[in-house]
């Protein structure tokens, strides 16, 4: 792997992943659902896997792992992790679903612009996949968050004698 665009692109993914790692690992701490924490330690389990390969190249390629911008990414991905725990899940699915856009589009010029061997390319290619499973979960997620408070909004704020089902009952009783 001589081809300093194909590293350069590697190395980009790398720290993309690795910022993800440590701001899904923050929102853990910071929510109380449980399947919402099921979810990011599986998208966290996942991107460490990706993580692992990169290195894995690295190491046999004798290329450097970038360090600087690996713990730069790790104490960004932790800081505005943490800051979002004080704007609300909302804010924390529209991050989480730009980084994995970003991922995502890393992903697509790495596999556009360059003539890969096949192995790492269908290694990447499943990467991609990846990536783009865990945006439509939080897109999904986020979505279904949003209906369900609006649900309970609705019911807080009408009066229960305006209900629809209640005024429904009421006629048949």
């Amino acid at each position: 792997m001589n081809n300093k665009q194909i590293i350069g692109q590697l190395k980009q993914i790398y720290e993309l992943e690795k910022f993800q790692i440590n701001y899904y690992t923050s929102q853990i701490s910071s929510t109380q659902n449980s399947l919402l924490d099921k979810a990011l330690s599986k998208i966290i389990q996942t991107d460490k896997e990706h993580t692992d390969f990169f290195v894995h190249i690295f190491t046999d390629e004798n290329i450097e792992i970038p360090k600087i911008a690996t713990t730069i990414a790790d104490i960004a991905g932790s800081i505005i992790g943490e800051s979002m725990e004080l704007t609300g899940q909302a804010n924390t699915f529209k991050i989480g679903v730009s980084l994995e856009e970003k991922a995502l589009s890393a992903y697509y010029e790495l596999l556009k612009e360059n003539d890969l061997e096949s192995k790492l390319k269908d290694k990447l290619i499943d990467f991609k996949l990846d990536k783009e499973f865990h945006m439509l979960w939080l897109q999904h997620y986020a979505q279904y968050l949003k209906h369900r408070s609006s649900q309970k909004n609705y019911l807080l704020y009408e009066g229960i004698e305006e209900h629809p089902t209640v005024n429904l009952n009421m006629r048949w009783i």
